[in-house]
């Protein structure tokens, strides 16, 4: 009997012990995604504000007409729809690659 109290001890540390570390591996991941998704948004939303600091500065001699003009053509809201279509956009491939290799992992 203590025989088989060792083995199911040990199969069922071994079971929890590879748990473990396959949901601290996904946790990992997950949040390495999410610190992704968020640097991609933010340097849009930055490469977007540059761009346009820098064409207020280089008309800054132009009239005040034309500097309303240009914040009319890209409206404040911009950097956020392209960011949130950027960040989609990668979720949703990452999503397809992620199935791709579950249904490969699946077949062998």
């Amino acid at each position: 009997m203590p025989l088989l109290g060792g083995l199911l001890v040990s199969l069922f540390s071994g079971i929890v012990a590879w748990l473990a570390q396959y949901f601290t591996r996904k946790v990992a991941f997950a949040l390495a995604a999410a610190a992704a998704y968020a640097t991609i948004t933010t340097a849009l939303y930055v490469a977007f504000r540059a761009v346009l600091a820098g064409l207020d500065a280089y008309a800054s001699g132009a009239p005040a007409m034309f500097i309303d003009a240009m914040r009319m053509a890209v409206p404040p809201a911009a950097p956020f729809c392209l960011g949130t279509y950027m960040t989609m956009w990668t979720a949703c491939t990452v999503y397809t690659w992620q199935r791709d290799l579950l249904f490969l992992a699946a077949k062998v």
